[in-house]
């Protein structure tokens, strides 16, 4: 079972791994979006938002749900 919400410090490549493909919603210091999560690596995670690619650091990322 995945978790419903991942907060900072968790928010790691293998917690995000369960939610790719799916529509979640993210925040970071500074934003709040929903998107898609196509991949995740070692230290960034790849989303597309509206029909744009956005990248970050998983330092970036405060928590990422299901939307």
């Amino acid at each position: 079972m995945s978790p419903t919400v991942i907060d900072s410090p968790a928010v790691t490549n293998s917690v995000l791994r369960p939610l790719r493909g799916a529509q979640v919603v993210v925040r970071t210091g500074s934003a709040h979006w929903r998107g898609t999560l196509l991949s995740c690596v070692k230290d960034s995670a790849w989303f597309v938002v509206d029909d744009t690619d956005v990248v970050l650091s998983l330092h970036d990322l405060v928590s990422v749900h299901p939307d």
